[in-house]
């Protein structure tokens, strides 16, 4: 790491940063597509790449990193970047189980202290029986460009598809939670303050 990039990463506040929002609406707009990156800024200024389920992953850091109206922007391979602060949630989960219980009633599994945030963060959610069902949790806050769209903190839950949910629900932006029932899935996420 160079003594500027490091320079400019201190100035960073610890925390996980994406271009999610960039990235959607370049895709939606047909325009020429983007990387995805998300960098996680620790307490102690180091730095990494990390993909939406916020393992780490390898690759080049951005560079030329500056503040901007709504985070940073920064530069990868030529693209520019416009880098977001996550805001971290937690969030339970639970769906009904293939096999009733004993006496006939309805089995639900139950996860707690999933780890997700709101600039394209996704966990899995996979039940412990055999075999398992699985989903995937998803939020984003999203910023319209234009329109008459209202800027929403979105929960999604995808199935089989990683890129078209199967459904989701929506909040205002400064909401502490947000939550879906489908009926065959239940999820709630409560915001972290930091």
């Amino acid at each position: 790491m160079t003594p500027l990039l490091a320079a400019a990463l201190i100035a960073l506040a610890p925390g996980t940063y994406t271009n999610e929002e960039q990235v959607y609406f370049a895709v939606a707009a047909k325009q020429a597509a983007l990387p995805w990156v998300g960098i996680r800024v620790a307490v102690d200024g180091s730095v990494a790449r990390v993909d939406a389920f916020g393992a780490a992953v390898a690759g080049p850091l951005p560079d030329g990193f500056a503040p901007s109206a709504d985070g940073y922007s920064a530069a990868l391979a030529g693209a520019a970047l416009s880098l977001q602060r996550a805001r971290a949630f937690r969030c339970w989960a639970t769906m009904p189980r293939r096999a009733p219980k004993p006496d006939g009633s309805e089995d639900w599994w139950f996860a707690a202290g999933l780890a997700l945030h709101d600039r394209g963060g996704r966990v899995v959610a996979t039940t412990d029986e055999t075999p398992p069902q699985t989903f995937t949790l998803r939020m984003r806050n999203v910023v319209w460009p234009s329109g008459p769209n209202q800027p929403s903190l979105v929960l999604y839950v995808h199935r089989d598809d990683p890129d078209h949910a199967a459904s989701y629900s929506w909040a205002d932006p400064d909401a502490k939670r947000v939550g879906i029932n489908l009926r065959w899935m239940q999820a709630s996420c409560t915001r972290v303050v930091d």
